[in-house]
């Protein structure tokens, strides 16, 4: 049903909406999957298909292509050095420079099916006396809805929460079978919002940010969307605002304007 030239075509359109570039070598992989999510959605071929989704005439159809396309791996505490030095380093930094009675906000960009922005929350209630002091808001966001759903479901597997300390998964954890429940307020507590990266007129209306987390996304995207997203980002924070990415990307290798600062083993980017 599809052939490498339909994958092409379909490529440079979600490239031009999103900023994600599938590469050739994902054809193999994504070739059966697109073509089971065609069958399922009622298409017999793949031009009726393309036309729906370039001109927009059926909006289940963009939304899943990418749920079908996009990348969701991820666990508690991944990188778990960052969550440390969030909350023992960078969060205190802010704090001082911060009005006592304004919110400290965070962003995860993208939060795939939560467990980042859950991690932070977790880092914040161990640790204790910041959430004594301060008001906290945890916002995740992902241009995946059906992830969007299962994170604010906040039902994880065992693989999911492998790393989770046994005291934090006593605490805020309810084994159902085999699956795991986060705790009811904690899924209060995280705001979680179908966004995409690349709509900067939606990424704006989120408003102002201390700390956006945004690990393992931009090695998705080409050099000229990278520039995009980082400079969203930039003018989404606060003065003296901080961004934390993948230990594979770079925020001085995209743009000049961040200043580059290190915590333990922990690299960040602070608004210069």
């Amino acid at each position: 049903m599809i052939t490498e030239a339909d994958y092409k075509k379909l490529r440079d359109v979600l490239y031009r909406r999103t900023g994600i570039d599938l590469d050739m070598k994902r054809f193999k992989i994504l070739k059966p999957k697109l073509e089971k999510l065609m069958r399922e959605m009622g298409y017999d071929n793949f031009r009726s298909f393309f036309h729906d989704y370039r001109f927009k005439k059926n909006k289940e159809v963009e939304q899943a292509l990418l749920n079908t396309v996009t990348i969701n791996e991820t666990y508690f505490y991944r990188e778990k050095h960052q969550f440390e030095s969030l909350v023992n380093d960078v969060l205190y930094q802010i704090d001082k420079i911060r009005p006592k009675d304004e919110v400290i906000r965070i962003l995860c960009a993208p939060s795939s099916t939560g467990e980042e922005p859950y991690s932070i929350a977790l880092h914040l209630l161990d640790e204790g006396k910041l959430i004594e002091k301060r008001d906290f808001e945890i916002v995740g966001i992902d241009i995946d809805s059906n992830v969007i759903k299962k994170a604010q479901k906040g039902i994880f597997t065992k693989r999911s929460i492998q790393y989770v300390p046994p005291h934090i998964l006593k605490e805020y954890f309810t084994q159902r079978g085999m699956s795991y429940e986060i705790a009811d307020f904690l899924k209060e507590a995280v705001e979680f919002k179908v966004v995409n990266v690349m709509d900067k007129f939606a990424m704006k209306k989120l408003g102002k940010f201390d700390v956006i987390f945004s690990r393992n996304m931009l090695i998705y995207f080409n050099d000229e969307s990278r520039r995009k997203v980082a400079m969203t980002f930039y003018e989404m924070l606060k003065p003296k605002g901080v961004v934390f990415l993948g230990h594979a990307e770079s925020m001085s290798r995209i743009v000049s304007v961040f200043k580059t600062a290190k915590s333990g083993s922990s690299i960040y980017y602070i608004k210069d």
